[in-house]
């Protein structure tokens, strides 16, 4: 006759120590996926501070938007900060309508929320334009026009 086994306890059997692996094989996966986007997100803020303190507002509040669009989840400091800094970036642009939107798509209408947090911060800036933008030079016609209106 065969000899009888003994029950052996759940945590020593076979098919528990191979759930156990997988199971923190995929958990490491996961939070190495997360910090790979933290990690992408502090990169695009900083980028977006490097353009801030250049005075390179439009450049700025495009990396701003990149950590906001690409790197919400998992939602980290990086993206309210990032929020909070586009705002600055649009005071001093004056640029609360995105070209691609509709006419009346305010920025300060759409993103109610945002724009109650930083309202009294960014009133007391003075909007100064984008003073990186260089714009095409004047055409022929343009030339010709100056020279008749003076």
């Amino acid at each position: 006759m065969a000899e009888s086994q003994e029950p052996q306890p759940l945590f020593q059997s076979n098919g528990f120590k191979t759930a156990l692996v997988v199971v923190t094989t995929l958990l490491v996966a996961y939070g190495m996926a997360n910090l790979e986007v933290i990690r992408r997100a502090h990169n695009a803020y900083e980028r977006g501070e490097a353009h801030f303190n250049e005075k390179m507002y439009k450049q700025a509040m495009w990396d701003y938007q990149e950590v906001q669009e690409f790197y919400y989840l998992p939602h980290s400091h990086w993206v309210d900060l990032a929020a909070e800094k586009e705002f600055i970036c649009r005071a001093y642009l004056g640029d609360w309508v995105p070209p691609e939107g509709p006419l009346d798509a305010d920025v300060r209408q759409t993103r109610v929320a945002e724009y109650e947090k930083y309202k009294v911060e960014i009133a007391q800036i003075t909007p100064v334009g984008d003073t990186t933008y260089q714009p095409a030079p004047l055409t022929t016609y343009e030339k010709d026009q100056l020279k008749k209106t003076k």
